[in-house]
């Protein structure tokens, strides 16, 4: 398909923090804690615009329109929109400040940052938003990672995913992701990149994620894998241990 072999076009870089808090009880603290402080750590990064994504978190017996739907694996996360790489000391002081400002409330140890450039394959945004890192499989570089997810798997979600709106991919700049994450401390991990999509309506995701795991979903893309689009993506990425923030109300200022 024409649409399956697109190379995406390159626009934003972004900072990302995807951020878990100490505890249940300091959930509301830390996200009231980052919407007080982001603009501030926008302003340290030159960004042009910020965002804060708060984790949707359903009770184990809920109904209605988000029924169903995964809870979210952090909390909270802040992204900065930057109209090119930063530098290596912008990053790594404005994200040590920011976490600064946000400590006690923050667990280090259970959260991220990245440092990745947009990929555009489908820029279509709504009001649900879906990020979801990705870390390479260890027999793979973090160039090949990269490469092989651009042209074997974005495609596919791009081109046949049933119900998403849109789908925008984050390659992480391994260098800079390092150093913010040492610089912090985190110990959540270092994404390679990160898969977002956006949904007009929680109804609309499940089956989405239904399809993904479903043989034939990856039928068309540029790598055939008969046993669906999640089995493809786990050729390139470790899928043991998945995690992702949905965010239901994204409060984007740019």
């Amino acid at each position: 398909m024409e649409a399956s072999q697109a190379i995406p076009t390159t626009r934003d870089w972004r900072v990302v923090m995807l951020l878990r808090s100490v505890g249940r009880a300091d959930v509301h603290q830390l996200v009231e804690r980052v919407r007080s402080e982001i603009a501030v750590w926008g302003q340290d990064l030159a960004a042009t615009g910020t965002e804060v994504i708060v984790g949707y978190a359903g009770g184990p017996d809920e109904r209605g329109p988000h029924e169903g739907i995964p809870e979210s694996d952090y909390d909270v996360a802040a992204e900065a929109v930057l109209p090119g790489r930063p530098d290596t000391t912008t990053v790594t002081k404005a994200v040590v400040a920011f976490v600064q400002q946000l400590a006690p409330l923050l667990s280090a140890e259970g959260s991220m940052v990245a440092v990745a450039r947009e990929k555009l394959f489908d820029d279509r945004r709504t009001r649900l938003k879906y990020l979801h890192p990705l870390v390479r499989q260890p027999h793979l570089t973090h160039a090949e990672f990269i490469e092989n997810w651009e042209k074997n798997v974005g495609p596919v979600v791009a081109a046949h995913h049933p119900t998403r709106v849109g789908y925008v991919a984050l390659q992480c700049d391994d260098e800079l992701t390092t150093a913010a994450t040492e610089a912090c401390g985190f110990g959540g991990g270092v994404p390679d990149g990160f898969g977002v999509e956006w949904f007009a309506s929680t109804h609309d995701m499940i089956p989405a994620f239904e399809w993904a795991v479903s043989p034939g979903s990856a039928d068309g893309g540029p790598e055939p894998e008969p046993a669906g689009l999640l089995a493809l993506l786990g050729r390139y990425a470790d899928l043991s241990a998945p995690t992702a923030i949905l965010g239901i109300e994204p409060n984007p200022t740019h």
